[in-house]
């Protein structure tokens, strides 16, 4: 009688998961706990910014011609947004730029692991702190006074926000003018150079094979496994899982 009334109870869960209607980001899900609950995560934050600490002090001892000057981005180098994503996935909301924007407006994001400590650093050795981001011109105010929630120094005029062209490199060259980019930051490979934009998958990789000398060295990457231009590189209209590689 109990072992029958066990297989009933057994059967009854799988028929009621298998039914279960799953939220259009949760295959994200790991991702967002690994960025909000890892100790690896906060670890890898400090790593970049204290290996980007010695690569500036080592540049200090150098002349330029020109004043050095740093260029950050922003989301998910500076600011962790994980709390907007981590909502929407809570409440079945598939990603969309309406939902981005509310979260700008609540100017609510943290400081990722040593980001505060390291632009405090660069300043006080006068160092140019620039900003690069694709947030949009008319999110400047709310993003500035995210940054004043946080206490980290900005000025308006060295934030560079998108306008009509998503790459960045126009922004970078107009930077370049004035001032020698020492160190570029950012989670996105588009964030160093537009060797990168609008590139497939394979071929971002190469490039990253022809320019791994530049990383720890001049771009100092952050790990984003949330969204970015590598989910935009992948293949398109086939399964997510086709697109995993099990054959070494």
């Amino acid at each position: 009688m109990w072992k029958l009334l066990i297989q009933v109870i057994i059967l009854s869960l799988t028929f009621s998961c298998s039914h279960v209607e799953l939220s259009p980001r949760e295959y994200q899900v790991g991702a967002y706990l690994w960025q909000q609950r890892s100790g690896e995560y906060q670890a890898l934050c400090y790593q970049a910014y204290n290996l980007a600490r010695l690569k500036l002090d080592r540049d200090l001892e150098n002349k330029h011609n020109k004043k050095r000057a740093i260029v950050f981005d922003i989301d998910e180098t500076i600011f962790d947004n994980s709390f907007s994503g981590a909502y929407d996935i809570k409440n079945n909301i598939p990603w969309n730029q309406k939902s981005f924007d509310q979260w700008v407006t609540l100017s609510q994001a943290h400081a990722m692991a040593g980001a505060k400590e390291f632009i405090e650093y660069a300043i006080s050795n006068r160092v140019e702190v620039f900003f690069i981001s694709n947030r949009t011109i008319d999110q400047i105010d709310n993003t500035l006074l995210n940054f004043k929630r946080l206490n980290i120094p900005v000025k308006k005029d060295n934030l560079f926000f998108m306008t009509s062209d998503w790459s960045k490199e126009a922004r970078r060259q107009e930077i370049q003018k004035k001032y020698e980019i020492v160190l570029l930051f950012g989670d996105n490979l588009h964030d160093f150079d537009m060797a990168w934009d609008h590139k497939s998958s394979d071929e971002r990789k190469k490039i990253v094979d022809k320019k791994s000398r530049e990383f720890g060295e001049r771009f100092i990457v952050f790990p984003n496994p949330l969204y970015g231009d590598w989910e935009n590189s992948l293949p398109k209209n086939i399964d997510r899982k086709d697109n995993l590689i099990i054959n070494p």
